[in-house]
């Protein structure tokens, strides 16, 4: 099972008692509900976490564990194309006022508070989680593209990759003792793998979990069922999601004539029978960091195929083939071949999964998590 970073502290140093997390608003995510998960096991291990948001909008407030404060700003800062701009700012003022030993800022999206959080609260450690790469893998790890890796994570402390790969990726950006890899836990410790017999069965159900915003390229995944019916393969696509790109996603199945093979669930509050019914997941993201979609659909039973996204899948699917299909480009005939390949191929057993995914149970990660703030912590007082 991978390794992954572990700070070692002695339990009469100091601790973090208090930790912060900023948050734009309620809005859905992947990061807000690992945030929250950690959040509520944090408590049960004894320490004070306050949720400080810039605006009450969105679905995920009830999501917000029991135990876990939750302060919204006074004059809220709706989200918008340039609100993070300014948010830091807003924030910083009631931010202090709560008095945080540490603050965790969940994703890349955040980074842009670190700044302004770093200024009023000079002693107070910033810790933020890696959630996508810091900048596009165009620029590659030259001067620009590390010069850009700082600006954006200017503040934090130390940043958290999501797994020792994604940490060797980071630290060629970033100096490495500004980094570390916690496994991002989107597994519970009780949660069991549900292994399957067989293998697909046809006509095939394909599962697409995400936002419909370009990040996650569902046009793609509609280009892919295309290819998938000239091919002559029997399938359903059901696509779990909402957002900006809806109304786009729906011209696209009427203009593709996929209407009798693609269903638009939008979002759903709890998927799993859909992860329990389908066949297959099919991720078409141009990246990610640690997708937490893979680790649902894998605890399911059901294999993925998926596009060169992230480091992470790479490891996986190195470690063990039968997981899943990570194709070589961001093409549609790729995808469609590959979905047809993987359809013929027996399910991944339980052993192959537990090995592959098993570290990014909740437990192990949320107390590396708060050896990190306690680690951060000891130094700044000791400063």
């Amino acid at each position: 099972m991978a390794r992954f970073f572990v700070f070692e502290r002695d339990m009469g140093e100091a601790s973090a008692r208090h930790i912060l997390i900023p948050i734009h608003d309620f809005s859905l995510g992947g990061t807000e509900r690992i945030a929250f998960r950690l959040a509520g096991e944090w408590v049960r291990r004894g320490r004070r976490v306050t949720v400080l948001a810039g605006a009450s909008d969105g679905p995920m407030r009830p999501q917000v564990p029991p135990g876990v404060a939750i302060e919204v700003l006074d004059e809220p800062v709706p989200r918008s194309t340039f609100s993070r701009l300014h948010l830091g700012a807003a924030m910083a003022g009631p931010a202090k006022a709560l008095a945080p030993d540490a603050v965790f800022l969940i994703g890349n999206f955040h980074f842009a508070v670190a700044k302004a959080l770093k200024q009023a609260m000079p002693t107070v450690p910033i810790v933020g989680k890696v959630s996508n790469p810091l900048v596009p893998a165009t620029l590659g790890t030259g001067l620009m593209a590390r010069a850009l890796a700082g600006w954006w994570s200017g503040g934090v402390d130390r940043l958290v990759a999501m797994s020792p790969g994604l940490r060797g990726e980071l630290s060629q950006l970033v100096p490495a003792n500004r980094t570390l890899a916690i496994p991002d836990p989107f597994l519970d410790d009780d949660v069991p793998v549900m292994a399957r017999s067989g293998q697909p069965r046809s006509p095939l159900s394909l599962l697409f979990v995400g936002r419909l915003e370009p990040q996650k390229n569902p046009l793609l995944a509609l280009a892919a069922a295309a290819r998938l019916r000239d091919l002559g393969v029997a399938f359903k696509l059901t696509v779990i999601g909402g957002g900006a790109m809806e109304q786009r996603v729906r011209k696209e199945i009427t203009r593709l004539g996929l209407a009798e093979h693609v269903t638009l669930q939008g979002h759903v509050a709890n998927p799993a029978p859909f992860f329990r019914e389908a066949d297959m997941l099919l991720m078409t993201s141009r990246y990610e960091g640690v997708p937490a979609v893979i680790g649902e659909a894998l605890v399911a039973g059901m294999p993925f195929v998926a596009t060169p996204c992230t480091a992470w899948l790479e490891g996986l699917v190195a470690r063990d083939a039968t997981l899943g299909t990570l194709v070589a480009a961001h093409d549609a005939s790729q995808l469609a071949e590959a979905v047809r390949q993987r359809a013929g191929q027996p399910f991944p057993t339980a052993d192959a999964i537990e090995q592959a995914i098993g570290g990014h149970r909740l437990s192990a990660a949320a107390q590396a998590y708060l050896d990190a703030f306690d680690a951060v912590y000891g130094e700044t007082s000791r400063a």
